[in-house]
């Protein structure tokens, strides 16, 4: 009898492979037409040629690229998102990676061209946007889906959110509630395999052979990523769409026969739950583990009110607003928020608040707009919870983070919030007994903008840390990336 995951393993394959060949068809007559140089083909092909340039000594991983319909039809004027595909590399052996257009003015127009790359210590990438300007329809096929953003009027709060490495909640006062999502524990297997998992070599049929004794088929079109040597890999079966993680665990007492056992490490296999916010309306799934309470104004990242004169929050006006999904793609949600007459002693403004969430990614990023700006006694809070374990703030680096254990204390927890550098920001310092969130002072800048990123990592996530260095190196390397985009550079059409 067929397991439950076997049957959804099936299904997904099914529904998965159809769309591939849909849009494997649909987007890769790009690619040939694109190359193509017999008589009478496709003319009308065209493409905007970009270098993308990581200039720090790390890789980065699934770096988000954005990319205006201005900046492209500053390049091309007749650039249109009607037909399009990503590539990179050359022809012919071009690469096509998943990529989404978006209306984020709300004008009715796409304007924003989105991707995510991977780029390696120093690594230097040419990408290609292939276009048809002459293609009147917009066709958009959500292949490996990674994001989503949705409205439930079930869980009293404005919107949610997610990636497939977390989930947020945006409650009507301004806080946000973070959840974290439980790895599927798949099987384990003996260390002797882990010299296959390299990415020089093929799988043997012997480790196939235990995916497939525990209900997973494997196609041929298998990569290995090392994420962490030695330690934690990536396999990616591209034909399915399917990704699954490895991680050596250390060994553990167990019993047997009445007697305590020690089992030495193995190689588990685990994977993501993918996108599960309907798993929220079910208050006893055992899979999304609130990652912070919901007693104080902020929450996880979320925004109100600071008067600098007395030094107190005021929530967020939960009536007049308005909620926009502005992007419900493969590997990018936008939820936009707005209330347009916030009061204050008699002044009104109109704030918008705007939050981005990137397939394989787990922070958030938060951009807040006061039209007209803030009275000058008045700024915004923000902040994380106070794990109390331990927490500490850079205040020339512009981050926070706090480490400790999910409320229900099993898991290991670190939550962290970077501010760019630019913005006006003040850390207070709490007395950790006695405060249970660290709060963050923000001043909108001139134009009344100001933005900033939250991430959760749980331990029991399929990106956890066990340990409290891990984390606080990852904040640092985060901040880093932040702070130093990769370098994009248009390039001279090819010669023909």
């Amino acid at each position: 009898m067929e397991t439950t995951h076997t049957q959804n393993y099936k299904q997904r394959w099914i529904v998965k492979t159809v769309l591939s060949i849909c849009l494997s068809f649909t987007l890769g007559c790009l690619l040939m037409l694109s190359s193509c140089t017999m008589p009478g083909g496709n003319q009308n092909i065209s493409k905007i040629r970009l270098s993308i340039q990581n200039t720090l000594p790390i890789a980065r991983k699934n770096v988000p690229i954005v990319l205006t319909g201005t900046e492209l039809r500053n390049v091309n004027p007749d650039f249109s998102f009607k037909a399009y595909s990503v590539v990179t590399g050359k022809a012919p052996r071009e690469v096509m990676i998943p990529a989404q257009a978006d209306d984020l003015d709300n004008d009715g127009e796409l304007d924003q061209l989105c991707f995510l790359l991977n780029l390696g210590d120093g690594e230097t990438k040419e990408v290609s946007i292939l276009y048809d300007p002459s293609v009147r329809a917009t066709l958009t096929l959500d292949i490996n889906k990674q994001t989503r953003a949705a409205i439930f009027p079930e869980l009293n709060v404005v919107a949610a959110m997610e990636s497939n490495l977390i989930a947020y909640t945006l409650k009507p006062n301004g806080a946000f509630r973070a959840y974290g999502k439980k790895r599927v524990e798949l099987f384990s297997m003996d260390t002797m395999f882990e010299y296959e998992l390299d990415p020089q070599r093929p799988l043997s049929p012997e480790l196939r052979n235990h995916f497939v004794s525990n209900g997973i088929t494997l196609s041929q079109q298998v990569q290995i990523e090392v994420a962490k040597p030695q330690q934690q890999w990536i396999l990616r079966d591209l034909e399915n769409q399917e990704t699954y993680f490895i991680r050596k665990s250390h060994g553990s007492a167990v019993s047997g026969l009445g007697h305590p056992t020690v089992t030495g490490p193995q190689l588990d296999v685990v994977q993501s739950m993918g996108l599960s916010l309907n798993a929220l309306l079910n208050p006893e799934t055992p899979n999304m583990v609130p990652l912070n309470t919901v007693e104080n104004l902020i929450g996880c990242g979320g925004i109100a009110l600071w008067d600098k004169t007395t030094e107190t929050m005021t929530p967020l006006p939960t009536e007049g607003d308005y909620i926009r999904i502005l992007a419900n793609g493969a590997i990018r949600s936008v939820v936009q928020r707005i209330i347009p007459e916030w009061n204050f002693n008699g002044e009104t403004r109109q704030l918008t608040s705007t939050t981005f969430i990137y397939g394989e990614n787990p922070w958030v990023e938060h951009h807040v707009h006061i039209d007209g700006n803030l009275p000058t006694n008045y700024a915004i809070a923000t902040g994380i919870p106070n794990l109390q374990d331990t927490n500490s703030v850079d205040r020339e680096q512009g981050w926070i983070w706090s480490w400790g254990t999910d409320p229900r204390g099993i898991d290991t927890l670190g939550i962290a919030l970077l501010v760019p550098i630019q913005h006006e920001v003040a850390f207070i310092d709490p007395d950790a007994s006695e405060k249970r969130v660290l709060p963050v002072i923000l001043t909108p800048d001139a134009d009344g903008r100001l933005n900033y990123r939250t991430f959760a990592i749980w331990g029991s996530g399929i990106d956890g840390f066990e340990t409290e260095t891990e984390f606080a190196d990852y904040v640092q390397i985060t901040t880093t990336a932040l702070t130093t985009p990769p370098v994009i550079k248009f390039l001279p059409p090819e010669e023909k």
